[in-house]
């Protein structure tokens, strides 16, 4: 998930919560519907993204001939289906019910703030870990195949260079996962700060 759709969540909470200094039930709900609809906009990304994912090695596990890199392709594309699935049963957006008094508004906005929360704290278990044997299984399929290549062309194979190569092309995937884990974090934090201040707020109106 990226930071910029989790920077936008936080914002229309914080919109949120400074309005329920006042405790206007109908402030809540516009809060609470445009916070829903940046969750509904978010994941539809995120569902997009996953769908040319599965085109992109679908293709791939057709075109190259090698079982190494099929089955990376096959794993990839697994993968992919758990993330989406994940996605939607821990930070689909739910709609606010239509009959709730104020104080179940308030329960309910902090309830999905927690979730949402909760989702992004662990986003290395459900939305990166289940891309790693895919990926790697991938990049392994890859390597053989290209000394495959090499070597039906009659050309030297330089295990070295390819090794190297090899190694950072999979510390950049490692970067660039370890980059969407931080910034999960991050927005993982900003929403715990969100949930502080609801609770300071009701804390405040007792």
């Amino acid at each position: 998930m990226t930071n910029d759709s989790v920077s936008k969540m936080c914002d229309l909470w914080q919109q949120s919560s400074n309005e329920s200094r006042r405790f206007n039930q109908d402030d809540l709900r516009r809060g609470m519907s445009k916070f829903e609809r940046t969750i509904r906009l978010r994941n539809l990304r995120e569902y997009a993204a996953a769908g040319l994912v599965t085109a992109v090695f679908a293709y791939y596990g057709w075109v190259f001939p090698t079982l190494l890199l099929r089955l990376g392709c096959v794993l990839l594309i697994l993968g992919t289906a758990y993330v989406a699935h994940q996605l939607h049963r821990k930070a689909s957006a739910r709609p606010a019910p239509v009959e709730m008094g104020l104080r179940n508004c308030v329960e309910f906005q902090r309830s999905e703030l927690e979730r949402q929360r909760d989702a992004l704290r662990a986003v290395w278990s459900w939305y990166l870990l289940p891309l790693l044997p895919g990926m790697g299984l991938f990049l392994l399929g890859l390597f053989q195949f290209t000394k495959s290549v090499t070597e039906a062309a009659d050309r030297p194979f330089h295990t070295g260079a390819a090794v190297v190569a090899f190694i950072v092309v999979a510390g950049c995937i490692a970067i660039v996962f370890v980059a969407i884990w931080l910034l999960n974090r991050r927005g993982a934090n900003e929403l715990q700060k969100r949930i502080d201040d609801l609770n300071r707020l009701t804390q405040d109106a007792v």
